[in-house]
C-alpha cells in the first residue's frame, strides 16, 4: 500500500480498535466485519464486508502489534443505532444488576438505617446483612458477563426513591465489590471460591462503613469549620464500636470499618482519616471503659487486637488494597449522589474529579483497580482518557523529588491509566493545606517547554510516571485553555 495514498485519514480522526480473539469470533459468529478498519498511518486495512474470508482475518492479525484503528465518527454513528455495540467485545453491554433485585436491596438498607438510629446493632441484623451481600455477590459472579458487563447501578438508584444513606450504602458496596472481584480475578485466576470469603468480608465493611452516621448530628454543608469536620472524623470509630454488639462479624471486617477512610498508611503528607495517632488513643480510652463491665470480654479482645494492629503496623499488602477500594469506592457513590448543597455528577466527571484528586490519597495501583477494571463499566463503556486530551503526570526522581509533566495523550489501550503520550511541558502545581492536602490547581507561570517533545508509553514502562490529573474543560477551562493554546504554538 502507498504511503502517498489520497484516502490516508488523518490520525485525530481514528481511534484504537481493540483487536481481540473474542472480537473476531464476534465477526465471525455475525459473519460482518460492521466498520473500516485502518493501520496507525490511516491506510486502509478492510472495509466493512459482509461474509468476511478466513484471510481478511489473517490480514488484519498481521497488524495486531502495530494496532487496529477506526473512526470515531464511525463509533459516535454506531452508538445511536439499536445495535450500537456489535463490535464491542461479546458481554460489553450486558446490564449486570437486576432492577427489582438491587432496589430490595437499597430498600432494604434504608430500613436497617432507621433501625439503627433508634438501637444497637443486633445478631440478627448481622445475619440478614451477611445474607444479602452474599446474594448481592453470588448473583454479579454468576452471570457470564460480570468481567466486562456494565454496572448499571446509577440508572437503578435513580427511580429506587430511597434516602441518600441508603444510596450511598448500596452503590459503595457494589462498586467496591466489583473492584475487588474483578482485581482478584486477574491476580488469582481459577481461585474464585477460596477468593469468596474476602470478597465478602470488603462488601460487609462496604455495607456498614457510615453507619456511624447515624448517629452524629452533622450539617447539611459541604463548608464544615475544623470543630465539625473533627466530629465527622469520629464516624469510623463509632461505626466500629455499633458493630461489636454482634459477634457474627469477623474482627476483618471491623478492621476495615475503622480504618476504611485511610488509604495511605503512617503519618505522612496524606490523607489518612482519622489520624492514627488519635485512632489509637480513642481505641485505649474504649478498651478501658469495657474492661471494667462485666460480661463484655469479647468486645474488649477485639479492641486488643485492633490495638495491636494499629501500633504495629503489621497489615498485609492484600488489606491495604481493600482499604483503598472501600475509599474510592465511599467517593464515587458520593460524588454521583446528589446531596443538599449540590446535585449528583455524572459518572465520568466523578471518576475525573477521583483521579485529581488522588495525588495524596491513592497509589498508582490504587487507581487503576478504579478505573481499569471497572471504570468504564461504570460509564456505559466511555473512556475517561482518550485521544487527544491534555494530561499531567508525575513522576519521582532517585532524590525523591517529584516531577510534573502536561501531556498529551497519543493513543490508549486496554488500560486507560496507560496511555502513550507526548510531552508537552513541565508545571509546578500549587499545594494546599486545608482540611487535608490537596493539589488546587497548577501554576501556569511555572512552565517549561519541552522542545524534543518526549514520547513515553506508559504500557511499557514500569518506572514510576504516573497520569495524576485530567485537564479538562469544564472541571478546570483555564488552564485547558492556556494548554491547548500552548500545544497549538509548539
Amino acid at each position: 500500500m502507498s504511503t502517498n495514498d489520497t484516502n490516508i485519514v488523518p490520525r485525530d480522526k481514528l481511534a484504537k480498535f481493540e483487536l481481540t480473539e473474542e472480537s473476531l469470533n464476534s465477526f465471525r459468529k455475525n459473519n460482518n466485519i460492521p466498520l473500516d478498519l485502518y493501520n496507525k498511518d490511516g491506510q486502509i486495512l478492510i472495509h466493512k464486508k459482509r461474509n468476511p474470508t478466513e484471510a481478511d482475518f489473517g490480514k488484519l492479525l498481521k497488524f495486531e502489534m502495530q494496532g487496529v484503528y477506526f473512526l470515531i465518527s464511525e463509533l459516535k454513528k454506531t452508538k445511536q443505532h439499536p445495535n450500537g455495540a456489535q463490535f464491542l467485545e461479546p458481554g460489553r453491554t450486558t446490564k449486570l444488576f437486576d432492577q427489582e433485585k438491587t432496589a430490595r436491596f437499597a430498600k432494604q438498607s434504608q430500613a436497617l438505617i432507621e433501625d439503627l438510629r433508634k438501637s444497637s446493632f443486633s445478631s440478627e441484623q448481622a445475619v440478614f446483612v451477611q445474607n444479602s451481600v452474599n446474594e448481592l455477590l453470588t448473583d454479579f459472579t454468576s452471570n457470564p458477563d460480570y468481567e466486562l458487563g456494565i454496572f448499571n447501578i446509577l440508572e437503578i438508584l435513580g427511580v429506587a426513591g430511597v434516602s441518600v444513606e441508603s444510596e450511598l450504602m448500596t452503590k459503595r458496596t457494589v462498586v467496591a465489590m466489583g473492584m475487588k472481584v474483578r482485581t482478584k480475578k486477574i491476580v488469582n485466576e481459577g481461585k474464585e471460591e477460596s477468593n469468596k470469603k474476602d470478597h465478602l468480608s470488603l462488601m460487609m465493611a462496604s455495607y456498614l462503613a457510615d453507619v456511624g452516621y447515624s448517629r452524629l448530628d452533622i450539617k447539611n454543608n459541604p463548608k464544615l469549620t475544623k470543630e465539625e469536620y473533627a466530629v465527622v472524623q469520629q464516624h469510623p470509630i463509632i461505626s466500629y464500636l455499633m458493630t461489636l454488639p454482634a459477634p457474627e462479624i469477623d474482627s476483618h471486617v471491623r478492621t476495615l470499618i475503622l480504618n476504611h477512610h485511610r488509604p495511605y498508611r503512617g503519618n505522612g503528607v496524606n490523607n489518612n482519616f482519622p489520624d492514627p495517632r488519635s485512632l489509637f488513643t480513642k481505641l485505649m480510652s474504649v478498651r478501658d471503659k469495657y474492661s471494667k463491665e462485666v460480661g463484655k470480654e469479647r468486645i474488649t479482645q477485639d479492641i486488643e487486637l485492633q490495638l495491636h494492629l494499629q501500633e504495629n503496623n503489621v497489615t498485609s499488602a492484600s488489606f491495604e488494597e481493600d482499604i483503598a477500594i472501600l475509599s474510592l469506592a465511599s467517593e464515587y457513590a458520593s460524588l454521583t449522589s446528589n446531596q443538599p448543597w449540590r446535585p449528583a455528577f455524572k459518572s465520568s466527571t466523578a471518576l475525573k474529579m477521583i483521579l485529581n484528586d488522588s495525588f495524596f490519597s491513592y497509589s498508582n495501583k490504587n487507581i487503576r483497580h478504579l478505573l481499569d477494571y471497572v471504570g468504564s463499566s461504570l460509564t456505559n463503556n466511555e473512556n475517561i482518557v482518550n485521544f487527544g486530551d491534555f494530561v499531567i503526570t508525575a513522576s519521582v526522581d532517585s532524590e525523591r523529588r517529584a516531577h510534573f509533566d502536561i501531556c498529551i495523550v497519543l493513543d490508549v489501550g486496554r488500560y486507560q491509566t496507560r496511555p502513550k503520550l507526548q510531552r508537552i511541558c513541565s508545571i509546578n502545581p500549587v499545594f494546599q493545606k486545608g482540611i487535608k492536602f490537596k493539589i488546587a490547581d497548577f501554576d501556569l507561570h511555572s512552565i517549561k517547554i519541552d522542545r524534543r517533545k518526549a514520547i513515553m508509553d506508559l504500557a511499557l514502562q514500569a518506572g514510576t510516571s504516573r497520569v495524576i490529573y485530567i485537564i479538562d474543560p469544564e472541571l478546570n477551562p483555564a488552564l485547558h485553555e492556556a494548554v491547548y493554546k500552548i500545544n497549538m504554538a509548539s
